[in-house]
């Protein structure tokens, strides 16, 4: 009776054990450098198939501190997934300055919103011609300051975009067109 006692006690003690994982301290932004003060040692128990993706705190990190980026947001204390970190020289995101005339995006757009962009016609130009979404959900790195181009206020937002979706043909659309930013988070 003894020995199944212990044993018993072993097993619920074995099963509920837990392992250490990298979590976020606070969250964080796609493209921004991986700080050692992002992270957080967090206890839990996963299951096989989840544990597979998360990032152990006894296991070496994918490459050095200094090369880390976030590759996507990760939200305060959510575990670290492997997905989650990548090298600045993988690529993966891209800033992408854009030109924005006063009027063509919210006036309190700031650093973290998520925004729509657009590209068409702008004052003046061919009313027939259609404005096309360029980027869906893309993150405002910057909100720039105010400037003047071409006598118009205006002021230049950074966005991330993905490697993947920045080509020459969008980079041209862009530079032939009237930019509008939509916010959508």
């Amino acid at each position: 009776m003894l020995v199944s006692t212990v044993l018993g006690a072993a097993a619920i003690a074995a099963g509920s054990s837990t392992t250490g994982y990298w979590a976020v301290r606070s969250e964080v932004r796609a493209g921004d450098p991986v700080k050692r003060s992002d992270l957080v040692r967090a206890e839990a128990h996963l299951p096989d198939d989840a544990a597979r993706h998360v990032m152990r705190t006894d296991e070496a990190l994918p490459a050095r501190l200094a090369d880390l980026v976030w590759a996507s947001d990760v939200g305060n204390g959510a575990l670290v997934t492997r997905s989650a970190l990548t090298t600045a020289e993988a690529g993966g995101v891209t800033e992408l300055p854009l030109t924005i005339t006063a009027g063509a995006a919210p006036s309190d757009l700031q650093r973290g919103d998520r925004v729509d962009v657009w590209v068409g016609p702008g004052p003046g130009d061919d009313a027939t011609l259609k404005a096309a979404r360029v980027f869906r959900g893309v993150r405002v790195v910057s909100s720039g300051g105010s400037a003047t181009v071409r006598g118009a206020p205006s002021r230049t937002v950074l966005v991330n975009v993905s490697d993947a979706d920045l080509s020459g043909s969008v980079v041209s659309t862009i530079a032939a067109g009237h930019v509008t930013m939509v916010r959508v988070s």
